[in-house]
């Protein structure tokens, strides 16, 4: 070793005297050490749990939009559409699905859908669209003609409350069943034949 290093050497002990005698740093007396692999620690913090809720009611320039409450029929305007892909939830579109406003009917929840005293199904709160603003269903179905034809219909619609959604319910009838919409699409028919 060079003269160099051994001061060098000796400067490091005195600073490591120093740590030691000051109590910066403790080391056991004739302790070994054990080299390992390090050890993770993991632990996930405890937070109390968040709660959000939508506001009761949002104002926009047509008016105010009350936020539907379980079991209380809002009267709503029916269309259908016929796109493909994904809904805002990202699951595929299927029977059984329709489009709402969030700020009405909340995603992810079940409403039932009335034409007059005429019981249409149960359908899943799944998707939204730019034309879907305020008290408007869009129900899902995979015929763009049937989606035509359908137009624009009024009816209500209640949102089925939580703890009813796992209750069985009549699967939901086929809109071209509606004895009314029968007569309207042979009308059109006969129409797009002259």
């Amino acid at each position: 070793m060079k003269k160099t290093d051994w001061i060098r050497l000796v400067i490091a002990v005195a600073i490591s005297l120093v740590f030691v005698k000051t109590g910066a740093i403790k080391l056991p007396l004739g302790s070994t050490l054990i080299r390992h692999s390090p050890v993770v620690v993991y632990g996930e913090p405890m937070l109390k749990p968040l709660i959000v809720t939508a506001r009761k009611s949002v104002y926009t320039a047509k008016g105010i939009i009350e936020r539907a409450t379980e079991g209380v029929p809002v009267k709503v305007s029916l269309t259908q559409y016929c796109l493909k892909g994904e809904t805002r939830r990202g699951r595929f579109v299927r029977p059984g699905i329709v489009a709402s406003d969030p700020r009405l009917f909340p995603l992810a929840r079940y409403v039932e859908v009335y034409m007059g005293e005429k019981y249409i199904g149960r359908y899943l709160v799944d998707d939204t669209g730019g034309n879907v603003k305020g008290a408007t269903l869009d129900i899902w179905t995979p015929s763009c003609r049937q989606a035509t034809r359908f137009g624009r219909q009024w009816g209500q619609a209640i949102l089925v409350a939580r703890d009813e959604e796992q209750i069985p319910h009549p699967a939901p009838i086929e809109i071209n069943e509606i004895q009314d919409l029968r007569a309207i699409g042979s009308l059109l028919d006969g129409l797009a034949k002259r």
